[in-house]
């Protein structure tokens, strides 16, 4: 409809999209306008006006104002804390079009603006709120949450319903409001936590569904009285540290407030993007000072709906910064930083990350000390950012140690997803050092790990290892999970004891104060003696004795957070005897308690589907296996053995000194049309012939030379490439020279295109614009290209840049993302399309571990078109497997998937494979119950066909019975012996 001039359009619901552009705020409006959260709707002429029920004391005052020209158009202005970013609807102004969509005889039409309206046509001056006013609100907030937390401490969390969460809920948001900030996150945490028990959601790994976490409960709990307590003196008058500031309550700091920083030289380790709960996306750099060693970060923060049309902040990924300046925050490590000048960027080479390593801190007891002295002070952050010289991981169980070169150990996080992308970055490499963020988990002391400098065979290199770790870490370990961790990490006993009492604590606080009594507390008590903590013992046996429950908390907290530092310095480093431990093959930076015995590969298969052994015990376990057989029988058998990932540096040094006969072998892989695998380690055993030297190095470099040129797969190009550039440094000129320099010239060129790609494909604000980088990135075929695929794959944000890069991993051969693809495709009943992306990629990448889960799902029926594409990409190595699945499943030959699928097989493959099954059987009652089948099988190639036919009537003419004529008689038509019938 159309409106009369100086009047407001009607408009119905479906034209909301017209006006409001940003479909979340749009949400949120109609969310509040169901909610009753309206107040007042009222017209003026060309203007609607209401008030919004806030979290704050007064509610909002919300204006439209409608214009015709040039286009029809709603401005929105209202009085929240949204106006700040000038946004033409926040979620207020958004319900306000809501209203009048939806209901315009609701609005009441006034004869001049509502007072105090904002667009009104007033020329009176609004009241500035005053500073005391402001002190006002955040003693309100203070004190609520005061009231909230001695309420719960009192009385426990049963009696807690929904609508007490969303008090809590709206509480957060108003202490947001009043600058309150981290009583506002941790007011959030608490309700997010009481949410999670109310849904009967599982809330920490070994906690019983619906159980609350004690622990994460009590550290909330402890967080914000502790906080509130320093607010309060704060209000009354004790001035707070700058660092308190930026922490509790946050300002907007002016340049003037900030100190200047110069002459740095930084270098970019992990860049992040997140969103927090209270919709600001936070685009983060982070970086090492090489001159001094500190941490610093530089941050874009917006929120969503503004983020949405404003440039990202780019990363700083590969190069050096050399000569920046800047002005820093006040805070903790790493300094916020705002830059004035980046300085003159060169590209990171081999002396900028020497410089990491010179100033890394020496060892996990300096990271342990660095922690330590981070909290004492209750108020800082929970992480202290780290570089620490380590040259070894300890896999124990589902847990990974970082050991240094005294043999201590820093946990690291219980992440299957860390452990995937550590092994890709470790492949291959020697660990030098780990970037990342040091804090607890629960009470082991714990390295969330973001970057590591590997010396791989071209020199160091700074690798990825998780990208998001910023915003990544899951909930601290929970009850009887938490000890069972602690000792299989080697925590001591006198830990594991204090962790126990500690987590006591926790379910007393849960349950509430009220309920403390001395028969809860004296065996605590004494267990505290125990371990010559008397002051502590003490004040616990105190708390029963006061009347009143609510004077028992602070002295409860207090002991709380005791209790914790204690814990900390008990659990410290954790010594590994390097004696007992066993190197992986294929990790030489990994090592893991040396098993009493090897086991099969169909034995470590087994082991690791059930989740009862990590990759690197399965690594060691097939070393073992592959190099106890003779070098004849790995000739012999290329397949299946070359088709698996982890037996490739095994079958590299066993056919090293091998010579020629080495590259027959090789030669045969290459040769073979299917199965990227075999070809892949063909590559690496001609490398280590040549390193091996020997007659055969010329050869074997020659081949590496026409694979690297002529291939068709980007994978092996790129693999060949790399092998002759380590052969070129190795050989060519060890001790430096123009050889090496020519080599580094090339190599710096390959990576600085792939460092400018994998920026755009990390940061483009557009999905179309990281397809493009993705694609050009692929056609790159640079092995470099790996860790920004596998950044892709995990963490973006689109679907269909998640596919291309799964796709892209696995056309370079990366064989870590085995795995990750085959537990994909075994969850295809959870996500079809994941799934179907999976059985692509294995297909890919024909790794023989991933064929077991394939001929799973083509047994299944699922996607059998697709499926079978995949296991015929396997090449020879399927064969055998798809022959005995069709056998113990008959009806699957009627399938023309499965005929298909052989028939792209090699025909003397086929024929070699079904015969051999026939002579086994020779004499067997059930070979003439077989034999249709065999020869169906057979007649995808007319060489099988033969083959088949002439073996099945050499071992059944002779057999009686009908059945062994009726198969001697239809082998005879195969082979056109007797007419086939019409």
């Amino acid at each position: 409809m159309s409106a009369a001039p100086g009047d407001v359009k009607r408009i119905g619901a479906g034209e909301l999209r017209t006006f409001i552009q940003d479909a979340g705020e749009l949400k949120k409006g109609t969310l509040l306008y169901d909610g009753g959260q309206l107040l007042n709707l009222a017209r003026y002429e060309n203007k609607l006006f209401c008030d919004a029920k806030g979290s704050g004391a007064s509610p909002y005052k919300v204006s439209l104002v409608y214009s015709d020209a040039p286009a029809p158009a709603f401005k929105g202005r209202c009085s929240c804390p949204a106006r700040t970013f000038n946004t033409a609807f926040c979620k207020h102004a958004a319900a306000l079009l809501v209203a009048w969509a939806r209901a315009p005889e609701s609005f009441a039409v006034s004869e001049a603006p509502p007072p105090g309206a904002p667009g009104g046509d007033t020329a009176r001056k609004s009241v500035k709120k005053g500073s005391a006013n402001a002190q006002a609100m955040m003693k309100s907030g203070v004190e609520q949450v005061g009231t909230l937390v001695r309420e719960l401490g009192v009385s426990g969390v049963a009696t807690i319903g929904g609508d007490r969460i969303e008090q809590m809920e709206k509480l957060a948001e108003a202490l947001r409001e009043n600058r309150l900030r981290r009583l506002s996150a941790r007011t959030l945490d608490l309700a997010a936590l009481l949410r999670g028990q109310a849904a009967g959601g599982r809330q920490a790994r070994g906690a019983p569904r619906g159980a609350l976490p004690a622990v994460a409960y009590a550290n909330v709990m402890a967080d914000l009285l502790l906080t509130a307590r320093k607010l309060e003196k704060h209000l009354a008058g004790e001035p707070l540290d700058e660092r308190h500031v930026e922490e509790l309550v946050g300002k907007t700091w002016k340049a003037s407030d900030r100190k200047p920083a110069g002459d740095l030289t930084l270098v970019e380790y992990a860049f992040s993007t997140r969103t927090t709960s209270d919709d600001f996306v936070i685009r983060e750099s982070r970086f090492i000072d090489l001159e001094s060693g500190r941490h610093v970060s530089e941050k874009q923060i917006l929120p969503v709906f503004l983020a949405k049309r404003t440039e990202p902040k780019r990363s700083f990924a590969g190069e050096v910064l050399a000569g920046a300046r800047a002005t820093t925050y006040p805070g903790y490590p790493p300094l916020r930083v705002d830059f004035s000048d980046l300085g003159d960027k060169r590209p990171l080479d081999a002396g900028a990350l020497e410089a990491v390593l010179a100033r890394a801190l020496p060892d996990v007891g300096a990271a342990l000390a660095a922690l330590q002295e981070h909290r004492k002070d209750v108020f800082a952050p929970d992480l202290v950012p780290v570089a620490v010289l380590t040259d070894t991981l300890f896999a124990r169980g589902a847990r990974l140690a970082a050991v240094d070169d005294k043999g201590e150990a820093l946990h690291l996080p219980d992440d299957p997803a860390l452990e995937e992308r550590l092994a890709g970055s470790l492949r291959d490499a020697r660990l030098r050092a780990l970037l990342g963020d040091v804090g607890i988990d629960a009470a082991l002391p714990t390295l969330w790990p973001l970057a590591a400098v590997v010396e791989g065979p071209l020199g160091l290199e700074l690798r990825a290892v998780l990208d998001q770790g910023l915003a990544a870490r899951g909930g601290p370990l929970e009850g009887s999970a938490w000890n069972a961790a602690a000792r299989e990490a080697g925590a001591s006993p006198a830990a594991i004891a204090l962790g126990e009492v500690r987590e006591e604590l926790a379910e007393a606080l849960v349950t509430g104060l009220t309920g403390l009594s001395a028969r809860a507390t004296d065996p605590l008590a004494a267990r505290l003696r125990d371990l010559r903590l008397e002051k502590q013992a003490a004040l616990l046996q105190a708390l029963p004795q006061r009347p009143e429950p609510a004077d028992r908390l602070d002295d409860f907290i207090k002991l709380y957070q005791v209790l914790e530092m204690a814990l900390v310095r008990l659990a410290g480093a954790t010594q590994i005897d390097r004696a007992s431990t066993e190197r992986v093959p294929t990790y030489e930076s990994v090592a893991v308690a040396r098993p009493d015995k090897t086991l099969s590969p169909d034995e470590v298969a087994r082991r690791r589907a059930a989740g009862a052994m990590n990759r690197y015990v399965a690594a060691v376990h097939h070393a073992r296996y592959y190099a106890s057989l003779p070098a004849s029988e790995l000739v012999a058998s290329i397949f299946p053995i070359w088709a698996d990932g982890t037996a490739t540096p095994t079958i590299a040094r066993t056919f090293a000194p091998l010579g020629a006969e080495a590259i027959a072998a090789a030669e045969k892989a290459l040769t073979v049309k299917a199965g990227r695998v075999a070809k892949l380690t063909a590559v690496r055993v001609l490398q280590a012939v040549v390193l091996h030297g020997g007659p055969a190095r010329a050869e074997a470099t020659a081949m590496l030379g026409k694979v690297a040129e002529h291939a068709k797969d980007a994978g092996l190009r790129a693999l060949a490439r790399d092998a002759l550039d380590v052969i070129e440094l190795t050989h060519a000129a060890p001790s430096g020279g123009p050889g090496n320099d020519a080599v580094r010239a090339r190599r710096a060129a390959r990576l600085g295109r792939v460092h400018e790609l994998a920026k755009a494909l990390g940061a483009a604000p557009t999905k179309e614009e990281r397809l493009e980088a993705l694609k050009a990135l692929s056609e790159l075929g640079d092995l470099a290209a790996l860790p920004a695929f596998r950044r892709a794959f995990y963490a973006d944000a689109s679907r269909e840049v998640r596919e291309e890069a799964a796709y892209a991993l696995a056309q370079l051969g990366d064989v870590e993302m085995v795995e990750t693809f085959v537990r994909m495709l075994a969850s295809r009943g959870v996500d079809e399309r994941e799934a179907k992306i999976a059985a692509y990629a294995l297909g890919f990448l024909g790794d023989v571990r991933g064929l077991s889960e394939l001929l799973s799902a083509y047994a299944d029926g699922y996607k059998p078109g697709i499926v079978a594409d995949a296991i015929r990409a396997f090449g020879p190595v399927a064969l055998t497997p798809l022959v005995d699945l069709i056998e113990s499943r008959p009806e699957l030959a009627k399938r023309a998937a499965a005929l298909d699928a052989l028939k792209k097989m090699d025909d003397t493959a086929v024929a070699a494979c079904l015969v051999e099954r026939i002579e086994a059987r020779r004499g067997d009652a059930d070979l003439a119950d077989r034999a249709p089948l065999y020869l169906k099988l057979a007649d995808v190639h007319a060489h099988s066909r033969r083959e088949v036919a002439t073996a099945l009537i050499s071992a059944l003419s002779s057999a009686p019975g009908k059945e062994a004529q009726a198969a001697v008689k239809a082998a005879q038509k195969a082979l056109g012996v007797v007419k086939r019938s019409k």
